[in-house]
């Protein structure tokens, strides 16, 4: 699991837009993520739980929901599988399979935030395969606590 986080890391890191300012870093720092890139690039933290591995990129700028989502999946390590992916009224949904540890990844994309210009991008990784509901519940949990985070 560890490997994933790693190479996804990478991958969103490899990504290039204006970090935002908005981001309340002591409220990302307590909630249990590390702030592994704060640059002008990109602003990258995630966290580790029983659960989950999740990777949190915020970007701002030129650039859109379905733009980042589509780099990521373009980006996407080949031990990654993609299998699927699909839309609702809060996020761009990827799913992927992971072909050397047999966990799932499942990369989402914000279509709004509560701070203009900002684009969420989060990559959920576990050992579980979830439906469609649980993934929503998850999604909007994550996204919720990632908008508490900006100003």
């Amino acid at each position: 699991m560890k490997k994933i986080i790693l190479g996804l890391f990478l991958i969103l890191g490899a990504m290039s837009f204006a970090v935002p300012k908005n981001l309340d870093a002591d409220k990302v720092k307590k909630a249990g993520y590390e702030i592994s890139r704060d640059e002008d690039s990109a602003v990258i933290f995630g966290k580790s739980t029983q659960n989950a591995g999740i990777t949190v990129a915020l970007f701002i700028g030129d650039t859109s929901a379905k733009d980042v989502n589509d780099s990521i999946k373009a980006t996407a390590p080949k031990s990654q599988k993609f299998l699927s992916s699909r839309e609702t009224k809060k996020a761009y949904i990827s799913k992927y399979k992971d072909n050397e540890y047999n966990g799932f990844t499942y990369s989402f994309v914000a279509k709004n935030s509560k701070s203009k210009g900002t684009i969420i991008s989060v990559l959920y990784m576990t050992d579980k395969a979830l439906k469609d509901a649980e993934l929503d519940k998850v999604i909007d949990q994550t996204l919720n606590e990632i908008e508490s985070f900006l100003k």
